[in-house]
């Protein structure tokens, strides 16, 4: 009289559901990739303001300057930027000087300085005496430049997605990030 349905899914069933997620994936995986460089722009603005924001503490803590340098140079590498306490406050690395952070602009892929943006250089500091753009903070907080005026910079970064932030120290050391 009354059979007894069959539980469980058919060959149909299951293609089709396959079907739907292979068209979902097909969908969703360039869009994904789409916002990769611009996740990564976020996090090299972030870091390097996380950065600032660290050399400000660690100048305070050791009641010395603590030194950020663009395009420097450590054992034979060179850095996108270098975070050390600068014990002889020339705003240049010296051997023997306790390094901070030792950041690579490889290590964000697909975002790299904006050189259409600070001459060239995607870099708005002044330099020390190694040519080095760079600013340091005193254990007031202050930034200064290699000259002992106040330290005011901005760095431009870019992706493959042609997104901007900046990342910008004011002369009250503040420290802010800006996406023009």
């Amino acid at each position: 009289m009354f059979r007894k349905r069959e539980s469980g899914i058919g060959l149909i069933e299951f293609v089709m559901v396959l079907a739907l997620i292979g068209l979902a994936s097909l969908i969703a995986v360039p869009a994904f990739r789409g916002w990769m460089p611009d996740l990564r722009l976020k996090k090299a603005s972030r870091d390097l303001f996380s950065n600032f924001q660290r050399a400000k503490f660690e100048a305070a803590k050791s009641n010395g300057n603590c030194t950020v340098t663009f395009g420097q140079t450590i054992g034979g590498e060179t850095y996108g930027y270098v975070v050390f306490q600068d014990a002889d406050n020339d705003l240049e690395y010296d051997a023997g000087e306790r390094t901070v952070a030792m950041v690579r602009w490889s290590d964000y892929k697909n975002v790299d300085l904006d050189t259409s943006m600070g001459g060239g250089t995607g870099l708005d500091f002044p330099s020390n005496d190694d040519g080095l753009p760079c600013v340091a903070f005193g254990a007031n907080g202050l930034p200064r430049d290699n000259a002992g005026n106040a330290g005011t910079g901005r760095v431009f970064l870019v992706n493959s997605n042609a997104k901007k932030r900046n990342v910008e120290i004011s002369p009250a050391g503040n420290i802010k990030i800006h996406m023009p």
